[in-house]
């Protein structure tokens, strides 16, 4: 899957970073150290989540300086998504995923 740049209505900011069976796997920008939390559709619905057009290789560079840190699975998917082929354009649509 391309990753894809969510934001609530807090202006908080989360990568999606990879779906595993019905969980999809979320990198949420916070104050502590970074990490992969496994959410549902309509738990990252609930939570005010809505998909972005910031470009998510962006994004990544940028989580990979967070001052907290970033654990050592989150980093693997960052730089993944950092020094991949994926495109900055968005290539589908919120339902593909999940969102409305």
């Amino acid at each position: 899957m391309q990753p894809i740049v969510l934001i609530n209505h807090h202006r908080n900011t989360a990568l999606m970073v990879a779906v595993s069976g019905k969980k999809r796997l979320v990198i949420k920008l916070g104050k502590g150290k970074l990490t992969v939390s496994s959410l549902s559709a309509k738990e990252i619905e609930t939570q005010g989540y809505a998909v972005s057009n910031y470009p998510p290789g962006q994004a990544a560079k940028s989580y990979l300086c967070h001052g907290a840190g970033v654990s050592k699975r989150a980093q693997r998917y960052l730089e993944n998504i950092a020094d991949g082929e994926f495109s900055d354009v968005l290539l589908f649509a919120q339902e593909s995923v999940g969102l409305k």
